[in-house]
């Protein structure tokens, strides 16, 4: 294996520099540090420091996304669980931030101490999975997937399950079924569209005007569920795809008097255990985040010690009827937030 004289030698600066570089210094000039990290490529340099510390799992979040979130903050859970039994570590990177111009994934994740990464991303940022795929450094997709034999995935597949749930619905004698998810698409989302259409296709219910996308936050499922509910031909049912838009649309119809099951069926998505702490007992298609991030985790660890290790893990999402569904009413009326008297 070269050493680090050897891209001194090649890149024609002192070892200080390469060093420097190497170390993520911001007092390199951005033409020189192109070449020692040019240099660094050409003689295969891995620094050996890095072998003698402690591994890091990186989690990577490509775009905005909120660590507060019942998804992520189980999945952040899982892997803090799986962390406690093996000798590596968990980091959150930054990759716009902190990766130098020029520098490939490879020589960043030396210099941060990385050893494989957790990467969350939506459908749009695919195809940088896909470049970093290409760079050799094990990256293991949570929540989305997509083919790529390069990377691994852990997923909970949604699809049966929220067919399941459309039939339920359709089987209480709905007709006109709204649906809501995230306006960010990723395999999950994706998934749960797809097989709301499917069915209410089957059934010659479909009817596009009903789907819905928003932020995922309580807010904007109290704007949504006002915004159905005012509508002469209102739905009567509606089957929300992200866990803090169903919260927000069940806090609204609270407001407006709905009765859950009776005046409005609402089937929602429980990340965690928020079936468990709603009134009434929300109907929803769960899945086990816990687990998700649980083995997120120990498939970067496998990938790491073993780069040929490829395995992915796809879970099932399961269908939990609870009170928040029941027969379409047999009368329809617009419902409208009249204003708001202090007492």
């Amino acid at each position: 294996m070269a050493s680090i004289r050897e891209v001194a030698k090649t890149a024609g600066v002192s070892i200080a520099t390469v060093s420097r570089v190497m170390n993520g210094a911001d007092n390199v000039d951005p033409t020189l540090r192109r070449n020692v990290l040019k240099a660094v490529d050409d003689c295969a340099y891995r620094p050996a420091v890095r072998r003698t510390r402690n591994q890091t799992i990186g989690l990577v979040y490509t775009g905005r996304w909120s660590l507060a979130g019942p998804y992520d903050a189980a999945c952040l859970d899982g892997m803090a669980e799986a962390m406690s039994e093996t000798e590596f570590d968990l980091c959150l990177l930054d990759l716009g931030r902190d990766r130098a111009g020029g520098e490939s994934l490879q020589q960043f994740c030396d210099r941060k101490g990385v050893a494989a990464l957790i990467a969350r991303n939506t459908a749009e940022q695919r195809p940088e999975l896909l470049r970093m795929a290409e760079e050799g450094v094990p990256v293991v997709v949570l929540g989305d997937h997509f083919e790529c034999p390069a990377l691994r995935f852990v997923y909970a597949d949604s699809t049966p399950a929220s067919r399941e749930a459309m039939e339920h619905l359709i089987a209480l004698g709905h007709t006109r079924i709204a649906f809501a998810s995230c306006e960010r698409d990723d395999g999950d989302h994706l998934d749960r569209l797809r097989a709301y259409r499917e069915v209410l296709s089957t059934h010659g219910l479909l009817d596009d005007r009903l789907v819905k996308r928003l932020p995922p936050h309580r807010a904007d499922g109290r704007q949504l569920l006002r915004n159905l509910v005012s509508a002469s031909d209102r739905p009567t049912a509606v089957f929300i795809a992200d866990p803090l838009v169903a919260v927000g649309a069940m806090i609204e119809c609270h407001d407006l008097g709905l009765r859950l099951g009776s005046d409005l069926s609402l089937v929602g998505f429980d990340d965690d255990d928020q079936t468990s702490t709603v009134w009434p007992r929300m109907t929803a298609v769960r899945q086990d985040s816990r687990s998700l991030g649980r083995t997120a985790f120990q498939l970067a660890v496998a990938a790491a010690k073993d780069p040929r290790n490829r395995d992915d893990r796809t879970y099932e999402a399961w269908l939990d009827v609870g009170d928040t569904t029941g027969p379409a009413p047999s009368e329809i009326k617009p419902v409208i937030r009249g204003p708001r008297h202090k007492n």
